[in-house]
């Protein structure tokens, strides 16, 4: 081995090192689901035939209506695009990034 590739070998091992502790703390759907409570108070529940969603505002809870949703999984972080609806006809969009098991709105 030469010098300069004896000096790379830190860096490159380095940047490996961050790049799978990225891929192993991406955030999971349940992660999002958690943030998504705690961040804009819409819970969601799991039934035998049915997916459900409440949100919390003002002490009141009110239905909402999935409207669409897609995720793009990259590797190192995650996008999640959500659109509810709520009763009134008023449509809620929520855009994350999660990554190293935080979430961003974007």
């Amino acid at each position: 081995m030469n010098r300069n590739m004896i000096r790379k070998l830190p860096v490159v091992m380095g940047l490996v090192t961050f790049v799978v502790i990225m891929i192993i703390t991406n955030p999971t759907r349940s992660d999002f689901y958690t943030w998504l409570e705690s961040e804009y108070g819409i819970h969601v529940s799991y039934d035998i035939n049915e997916t459900t969603y409440t949100q919390i505002t003002n002490g009141q809870e009110k239905s909402l209506n999935f409207r669409s949703g897609h995720i793009q999984h990259v590797g190192i972080f995650t996008t999640y695009n959500e659109t509810f609806m709520d009763v009134e006809g008023n449509e809620i969009n929520i855009k994350a990034t999660g990554v190293m098991n935080m979430f961003f709105k974007r």
